[in-house]
């Protein structure tokens, strides 16, 4: 089989970080396209990874090589580029937030169920301490699951100060880490029913990594309460507001439940999932101490890399050697009005109830 012609639309640090080294090491992939409104830095990349530069995103979606597009835009842009890719007859892997309103994630969901292309929604949740966290709580490693609490926060995107321009962003951490939470919590717990939250802008003056001052003007500090069916609760804080970078971190799950807690530990490489079970040994587990905690149990997880392991899945589902699970699209849609639920219930103080569901 020829390799999978991929265009990626989008040149900044996201790209260049993640996807066109990963396009470049899977055989699956060949790059034949890169697009920025900048052209030296679309050139700059095909010059480094092949493929043609593009400065206009409709030239490169009528480019007969491009089989597959990469949207790593700002995120206020990915909805309107993601729809167009689609009916344009590519498949699409669209970079997180997928869209900053319920109503463009639903024109996406739309428009992928009327193509037969692949669409692939960011972030990606199966990676294999989230879906071993999923096997163990549903097989009952810690008994009847009662609550959740996730935090993410470093110091905030200093390195693009775009984020920080609520014109240019739109949504503020809700959209750069808030995310990975409600994602994870969602895909481990399912639909929610309602969410509670505040968002502030903590720090209104910040520093670049180049010395510049900016002005902040989307939100850098944001906590929610989600409620899920059965009396679930679960607690999610997002901080741009902390001094570690995006190397050195905290983003942290945990998992109560009434025999014990999980520990999914995103930001270690050591002791990613932990789980806490003084009622019995987790088979295939190592016995550790954790937090302090005895009785706690570090199960064996294969390899992950997680740029890597994201463009590979896209792959797997073009190829059709993968699957997503059928609910992964509504379940983005759902993430999406979670968000939008926050930002909602910061303005008026009240508690959003969640239409989606999946």
């Amino acid at each position: 089989m020829a390799p999978i012609g991929v265009g990626i639309i989008g040149c900044g640090d996201i790209a260049r970080a993640r996807y066109f080294p990963s396009v470049d090491a899977l055989p699956d992939f060949v790059l034949v396209a890169a697009c920025s409104r900048t052209m030296a830095t679309a050139e700059a990349a095909a010059a480094r990874y092949g493929g043609r530069a593009y400065a206009d995103v409709d030239a490169c979606l009528a480019d007969p090589r491009v089989e597959a597009v990469i949207i790593a835009t700002p995120h206020p842009s990915h909805a309107e580029l993601t729809v167009k890719a689609l009916e344009a007859g590519k498949h699409v892997l669209t970079e997180k937030p997928i869209a900053t309103s319920p109503a463009d994630a639903a024109r996406i969901r739309s428009a992928a169920e009327r193509t037969d292309r692949v669409f692939m929604p960011l972030p990606f949740d199966a990676l294999p301490p989230v879906v071993e966290a999923r096997r163990l709580m549903r097989g009952g490693a810690i008994g009847r699951v009662t609550s959740a609490d996730a935090v993410l926060a470093h110091l905030g995107p200093v390195h693009a100060p775009w984020f920080l321009d609520r014109d240019k962003a739109e949504w503020g951490v809700m959209a750069d880490l808030g995310i990975y939470l409600v994602g994870a919590l969602t895909y481990l717990f399912g639909a929610a029913e309602s969410v509670f939250g505040r968002v502030e802008t903590v720090l209104p003056t910040r520093t670049s990594d180049d010395g510049r001052t900016v002005a902040s003007t989307v939100d850098d500090n944001a906590v929610a309460a989600i409620v899920w069916p059965k009396g679930v609760l679960g607690s999610m804080r997002a901080s741009w507001c902390i001094t570690g970078d995006r190397r050195n971190f905290v983003w942290e799950t945990r998992l109560y439940g009434t025999e014990g807690i999980l520990f999914l530990n995103m930001a270690s490489p050591t002791d990613t999932l932990v789980v806490h079970s003084p009622k019995r040994p987790v088979e295939g587990a190592g016995p550790i101490v954790h937090n302090g905690l005895t009785d706690c149990y570090l199960p064996a997880l294969p390899a992950w890399d997680h740029h890597l392991d994201i463009v590979r899945r896209f792959a797997d589902a073009i190829t059709g050697r993968d699957s997503p699970e059928p609910a992964t699209l509504a379940r983005h849609e759902h993430v999406i009005e979670l968000i939008a639920g926050v930002y909602e219930s910061s303005r008026t103080g009240r508690i959003q109830a969640v239409a989606t569901q999946f």
